[in-house]
């Protein structure tokens, strides 16, 4: 019996593994692109379809039982939600969910194995099978990350260009005053092209947040060796106490944080009583994640009333859900992480917080591949190959671990 169970939590936790990797896809979707969806909308979409689908578990048989525990878990998940879906939509999918699981497998496993004294054949073993799986994951990271031109390739602000026409046909063009993205345009293909591209038709554009413009820096990027001008959302900087930073280093610094403080989520079923661990704690997770969301949602209404001084301007400074657009988008994803965070239970229930909760946050071979195949966030045939050495790593680290897990019966 005790060996089917720890086949019961292998399963869960690679089934686990795949929905973590796949459920930051919609975030990633023309959809959530569209509206520039809020990380905190998001995240409610998330929790609502967590606290929608907890309550299957009764169909099956599971009786209704409730911890306030579940609260807890919800204060490491729902903040740590938010910065994941604000990691994944500045940095990237691959790279904020290596960041994130590479912390959350170190968390995690401290926990299980030195807090929780949880039976492994060896401590240095176990450490240095994690320790395979957190260099194999910053390893799928770090080649997740766009790379840098090399050469001509430098940055130039709004003052340092100007509109003009290059020898090879490229038209190059600067808007005024807005911060908006560089197309580029072959006015060879069609003589009507040069007539309809102009400054004014750019402007038009809304692409950028508040917190682009408040950068004050255009994430312009020219090739010279090409005369293309282009920028992306790696580009961008937001001020942050009165510094620059690229956005997508605040996205790394999220996905950080919430590999960091999420990495305890499971921590409290551990101390909540044997009818509400496993199964039994899935309904009083969805119930603390969704106090937790509305608490922030509460928190971000006081914030606006103390800066607009109106009740009424601060409800219409707050995100909008974008519902008719969002649904499918937020229902999916919250749907997949459901899945993933039902699973993960199961795993930690029969494998421990060390073995089971960090395997299942191998997600990253997943989204890792979404990345190459779907986003082409990896490109390049000699990067391709070191993210996939760095899977390999990340697998041997697995399979060293469930090695480390199996403790031979007492006879």
């Amino acid at each position: 019996m005790v060996e089917s169970c720890e086949t019961c939590g292998w399963a869960a936790a690679i089934l686990s593994m795949l929905v973590f990797g796949s459920f930051g896809v919609p975030i990633k979707s023309d959809a959530a692109n569209s509206v520039d969806v809020d990380p905190l909308v998001f995240q409610s979409y998330k929790t609502f379809m967590c606290f929608v689908t907890s309550w299957i578990v009764l169909l099956f048989g599971q009786e209704f039982t409730y911890t306030p525990w579940g609260i807890v878990s919800g204060l490491f998940w729902v903040p740590g939600g938010v910065a994941t879906v604000y990691a994944i939509r500045s940095a990237g999918l691959a790279i904020a969910i290596g960041v994130g699981s590479s912390c959350i497998v170190l968390v995690s496993f401290t926990w299980g194995i030195f807090i929780f004294n949880e039976r492994v054949r060896s401590k240095f073993g176990a450490c240095l099978a994690v320790f395979l799986m957190m260099m194999g994951l910053w390893g799928m990271a770090y080649y997740s990350s766009p790379q840098k031109k090399s050469g001509n390739t430098f940055s130039a602000t709004e003052d340092e260009l100007q509109e003009k026409e290059g020898q090879d046909g490229v038209q190059k063009i600067l808007p005024s005053s807005h911060h908006q993205p560089y197309r580029e345009v072959d006015v060879n293909e069609d003589d009507d092209v040069q007539d309809n591209i102009n400054i004014q038709n750019l402007e038009q554009d809304d692409v950028f947040t508040d917190d682009d413009e408040s950068s004050g820096r255009s994430g312009i990027e020219v090739d010279s060796a090409d005369g293309v001008v282009r920028s992306g959302p790696h580009s961008e900087d937001v001020l942050i106490c009165g510094y620059k930073v690229s956005k997508r280093k605040v996205g790394i610094a999220a996905a950080m944080y919430n590999g960091i403080w999420g990495g305890s989520i499971m921590v409290p079923m551990k101390y909540a009583g044997d009818e509400t661990k496993g199964v039994g704690y899935v309904i009083s997770f969805a119930i603390g994640a969704s106090i937790i969301t509305l608490f922030l949602w509460v928190l971000r209404y006081i914030y606006h009333v103390s800066r607009t001084r109106s009740f009424v301007r601060a409800y219409k400074a707050l995100p909008s859900f974008h519902i008719r657009v969002m649904w499918l988008a937020g229902g999916i994803s919250g749907t997949l992480w459901s899945i993933g965070n039902f699973c993960s239970m199961i795993s930690v229930e029969y494998l421990g917080e060390g073995v089971g909760y960090s395997v299942s946050q191998a997600g990253i071979l997943v989204s890792g591949l979404w990345g190459i195949c779907y986003f082409h966030e990896v490109v390049g045939a000699m990067t391709i190959t070191k993210w996939f050495g760095s899977a390999l790593v990340t697998i041997v680290g697995i399979l060293f671990l469930s090695y480390e897990h199996h403790v031979p019966k007492e006879s």
